[in-house]
């Protein structure tokens, strides 16, 4: 019974152990803005601007929906979340 109870109580303290040790992880916040508003997109150069200027992702969205119209989005990490 001795050792049944020691084996529980060994696994109790590495559990705690590990669940004390591992680090927390910050997610980071993600941002658009929109890139050269007014002007129709143009999904290479799109790309480009956005890595250049943010080092983000670039991609053309539809706006508004359905118009047929695109404006570059630039999508980039900006911080650390809340």
């Amino acid at each position: 019974m001795n050792k049944q109870l020691f084996s529980y109580f060994m696994v109790f303290v590495v559990l705690l152990s590990v669940i004390t040790i591992v680090p927390k992880t910050e997610a980071q916040k993600r941002c658009r803005k929109v890139l050269n508003p007014g002007t129709q997109c143009l999904l290479a150069k799109c790309r480009e601007d956005c890595f250049k200027q943010l080092n983000g992702n670039g991609v053309c969205v539809e706006t508004p929906p359905t118009s047929g119209k695109y404006t570059c989005n630039c999508f980039y990490n900006c911080g650390p979340g809340l």
